[in-house]
């Protein structure tokens, strides 16, 4: 049972003596993480609260969401993942959102705000789908080159460039003329962001495929805790979609063409990769599509065959010869593992040399049924969470992630001829810099030891479970009970924190809903 530990962070006692007031401003500063590409103005709690509401789901979210503060991390003690993103300020969910093929989108600069709900329904309407009760985007019929008719693309590629920052289109142009490219010819949505919580890769997978909200589709993190067994997992435990509430555009596109359309999804984990694919063969009439995710064991490609398949031409792939070759290093760091080896350029070739050999194997273009390729593309992500998103790796691996896009979409549209592809581009989520000060470089243990001394010095503590990008804790209702304490009192502790920006209870939450829907 993976519990939050009551035991004093190694930074606890440095970190949190200072008792700071409220929760702070996210106002921009170049360089700092507070601020993003949109100029969006301060984050307030009314716009916190909102999209918390869009990822509630009763049973699945914790008493507290404890939103780190703008200039702060809170991440896990591990040197891996010292960058951790998962709030609502701009540099983790302002998004990049790219829309290119002439015969579909007009080319331009979009001020209208966007989602990753919209991206889902966009994709909807261009493979000719109803819309569906439960969705909550839209789609950007405004960029449509028909104006409200979409035309009828024979491929549709999603491609989402993990914690792929927007404002690096600007700030890092010149790694990126690729992308830049696709921005300039393409339709671009300036104020596209996030609009739910938490910011993280399962949640933003599942709503780019579902075209609806957390709180109806069901995904709300990364892991998912069970109050009933003690026991924490991942929502995608398994390579499974069981714990997806709601069916995908894959799902539904598959149905209605009896499965003749080619479908194909690849990620650099399992989690997003399950989101893209949707429930394949594991739902009642579901046909099995191609589904490919890298696995950090084995360093190869693999499926979860009870659901998908996995697509030949990328079967016999293996990381290790592109190990080998460069010794198991880069730019004076030891890659020792295959985990490890994914926080490197060198995982950003290997990945894009899987997703042109998935497109060039593919049965695309081969009828005259629309075909969906959709990939995550996950090396900005690893990189960004060990050496952070203005680092020289970081730099290195944006210019290899780059080199591959423009080989992706030229591989793209070789299989869809020069008028069948409609190519949207976006990322999951951002990635804060550095801390405004190494004080605010704190682990989940920290948070809760600290909590613990001041709620329950010297005894078993109030924290059931807390840990992850998704920003919920989980509190022991019967210590609180023979403390005399609400979780209102224990949001109120954690205001008190510099670490912590906001302190949401499930109470407050949902009193925001009515107003919501």
């Amino acid at each position: 049972m993976r519990r939050a530990r009551a035991g004093a962070g190694a930074l606890a006692g440095a970190v949190f003596l200072c008792g700071c007031g409220g929760p702070p401003s996210a106002s921009s500063r170049d360089g700092d993480g507070g601020g993003g590409a949109g100029g969006r103005p301060d984050v307030g709690r009314a716009q916190v609260v909102e999209a918390l509401a869009r990822g509630w789901f009763p049973g699945r979210v914790g008493d507290i969401a404890v939103i780190p503060n703008p200039r702060a991390t809170i991440t896990y003690r591990s040197e891996s993942n010292r960058f951790m993103h998962g709030g609502p300020w701009p540099h983790d969910s302002d998004l990049p959102l790219l829309l290119h093929g002439a015969s579909f989108f007009r080319p331009g600069v979009y001020d209208a705000p966007a989602s990753h709900q919209d991206v889902g329904a966009t994709v909807t309407e261009l493979l000719g789908l109803p819309r569906w009760s439960g969705a909550t985007g839209r789609p950007l019929r405004e960029a449509f080159a028909n104006g409200e008719e979409a035309g009828r693309p024979g491929l549709v590629a999603v491609l989402v460039l993990d914690a792929l920052r927007s404002d690096y289109l600007e700030r890092k142009a010149d790694l990126l003329p690729n992308l830049s490219r696709l921005a300039e010819e393409g339709a671009r949505f300036a104020n596209a962001r996030v609009d739910y919580l938490p910011t993280n890769t399962s949640t933003a997978h599942s709503t780019i495929a579902t075209a609806t909200d957390p709180a109806i589709h069901g995904i709300v993190g990364n892991g998912l805790y069970d109050r009933r067994t003690g026991e924490s997992s991942l929502a995608y435990e398994g390579v499974a979609p069981y714990n997806l509430m709601a069916l995908t555009f894959a799902d539904r596109w598959s149905v209605a063409t009896r499965g003749r359309a080619e479908i194909v999804a690849q990620a650099g984990t399992d989690y997003p990769a399950v989101a893209l694919a949707g429930h394949g063969a594991c739902i009642l009439g579901g046909h099995p599509p191609w589904m490919a995710y890298y696995d950090s064991d084995s360093g190869a490609w693999r499926t979860n065959e009870d659901c998908y398949r996995l697509p030949p031409a990328v079967a016999a792939l293996q990381f290790g010869p592109r190990l080998d070759a460069v010794d198991h290093a880069w730019m004076g760091h030891k890659l020792d593992s295959y985990g490890e080896a994914r926080r490197s350029s060198h995982f950003a070739a290997f990945e894009g040399e899987a997703a042109v050999a998935l497109i060039e194997g593919s049965a695309f273009g081969e009828d005259d049924i629309t075909d969906l390729f959709l990939a995550n593309l996950k090396s900005p992500d690893y990189v960004s969470h060990k050496y952070g998103p203005f680092s020289p790796e970081m730099d290195a691996t944006l210019a290899e992630l780059d080199g591959w896009l423009g080989r992706i979409a030229a591989a793209l549209e070789a299989k869809a001829g020069p008028d069948g592809l409609a190519l949207i581009v976006t990322a999951d989520h951002g990635m804060p810099d550095a801390p405004a000060s190494d004080d605010l470089w704190v682990t989940y243990d920290d948070v809760t030891a600290w909590l613990n001394e001041r709620v329950d010095p010297g005894g078993p503590g109030v924290v059931e479970y807390y840990e992850g990008s998704e920003n919920q804790m989980f509190l022991d209702h019967a210590r609180l009970e023979a403390l005399g304490l609400a979780p209102d009192d224990i949001a109120r502790t954690l205001e008190e924190s510099p670490a912590v920006g906001f302190a949401i209870t499930e109470d407050e939450v949902r009193q925001a809903l009515p107003a919501r829907r």
